[in-house]
């Protein structure tokens, strides 16, 4: 039976009969897959037992009023800004719902966020969701929760202050969508990340890390030791010096759903004064637009992540 026929397929019955467990021939009780919003239930247990839904939301509130000022990512010990309150969320890569644990607990800490943010700005969130993986039982619940399941990519360029959930992203993703909004102080000030630690990419012992690793070979493809990505993430690397990293808390119940992830925003003494060609993309980058060679396709990010 499809999603469509499992949600929608009742029968009229002029009787009714006893409810009484579905059996075999044997006798025996047949197994009854869980509903998506029994696993949901599921999932939201664990992560309350554990208290790790809990510190998020005691952190996104920490980090809306006034955030620890040290910061790994930058020498200087300034006080930090406090986050700027997003006004809506877009999540991309999240997965699907119905298929996916991990998705499910990132789906759990998403509803709770948006709760804490709903608190500090006494209204509704708007939220977008995109992945190209989401399955029609997917799309039913999003809706029915009253999300905006998107059916083409986000554009990426952001209106005005937003929550993008990204939770273990492509590193082509973070890039398209820094350099979407990579225009103005403005404009980046926009963009607030709950996802990938960008700074672990410019450190050498981190696996993920984009340190000495080679550029691209002819063809577009990497050369021996080289990164598949070749340059193609350059504004995750120039981003990270930028951005405000408040690191998640340990997610040791939770690992495979929330490690390495943390709360960024920009500190605009960072990009205050910056000079009008810190703004415009290097040449090198734009002969690759031209020639194809730069993939800025969202849907093929976000599609990765079904495979991993």
């Amino acid at each position: 039976m499809s999603a469509q026929e499992d949600a929608d397929g009742f029968v009229s019955v002029t009787h009714k009969k006893p409810a009484r467990p579905a059996r075999n021939r044997k006798g025996k009780e047949r197994f009854r897959e869980r509903t998506l919003e029994e696993k949901l239930e599921a999932r939201a247990q664990g992560l309350r037992e554990s208290r790790y839904l809990q510190k998020c939301r005691d952190l996104l509130r920490t980090a809306l009023s006034s955030p620890p000022s040290s910061d790994a990512t930058s020498p200087s010990t300034s006080a930090v800004p406090p986050c700027p309150p997003p006004v809506c969320v877009v999540c991309l890569g999240l997965g699907s719902l119905s298929e996916s644990t991990k998705a499910q607990d990132q789906y759990v800490l998403l509803q709770g966020l948006l709760e804490e943010l709903k608190g500090v700005i006494d209204e509704e969130i708007p939220t977008e969701f995109y992945d190209p993986v989401f399955t029609p039982e997917d799309t039913a619940f999003l809706t029915s929760q009253g999300h905006t399941v998107l059916s083409s990519p986000h554009p990426l360029v952001l209106t005005r202050p937003t929550l993008l959930y990204i939770p273990h992203g492509p590193r082509t993703l973070f890039d398209s969508l820094l350099r979407s909004n990579w225009t103005s102080p403005e404009q980046l000030e926009k963009v607030v990340v709950w996802g990938n630690r960008l700074d672990l990419y410019d450190d050498p012992t981190y696996s993920g890390s984009l340190v000495g690793r080679g550029k691209k070979g002819k063809g577009g493809k990497g050369e021996e030791g080289g990164d598949e990505l070749g340059e193609s993430a350059e504004f995750v690397v120039r981003a990270a010096k930028l951005f405000h990293n408040y690191p998640l808390p340990d997610p040791k119940d939770h690992l495979e759903a929330f490690n390495d992830l943390a709360l960024q925003w920009i500190v605009p003494e960072r990009i205050r004064d910056q000079p009008a060609s810190f703004w415009v993309p290097e040449a090198r980058e734009e002969e690759r637009d031209k020639e194809g060679g730069n993939v800025d396709g969202v849907e093929e990010a976000v599609g990765k992540l079904a495979l991993e």
